[in-house]
């Protein structure tokens, strides 16, 4: 029983792998050719969103408030 379960998840990353790198990548991504229809002016800058600043800030914030708790308990 656990073999099948092991060879369909063996058999499942794969071929997840397999069509990840079956896609025809872009031969240019950071071109700077204007006349290609892909053309982006910026060139390869990739900005984080503002989700990951939330989700940082929320990460420091939570550590903060355990780190916190944590010194609590240990005077108490």
């Amino acid at each position: 029983m656990w073999t099948r379960r092991l060879l369909v998840n063996i058999l499942f990353f794969i071929l997840s792998t397999v069509t990840a790198f079956a896609s025809d990548p872009d031969p240019n991504p950071c071109s700077d050719d204007p006349s290609n229809p892909d053309y982006n002016p910026n060139g390869c800058y990739l900005p984080l969103d503002t989700w990951v600043y939330v989700l940082v800030i929320a990460a420091v914030i939570f550590g903060a408030y355990k780190l916190h708790q944590k010194q609590k308990a240990l005077t108490v």
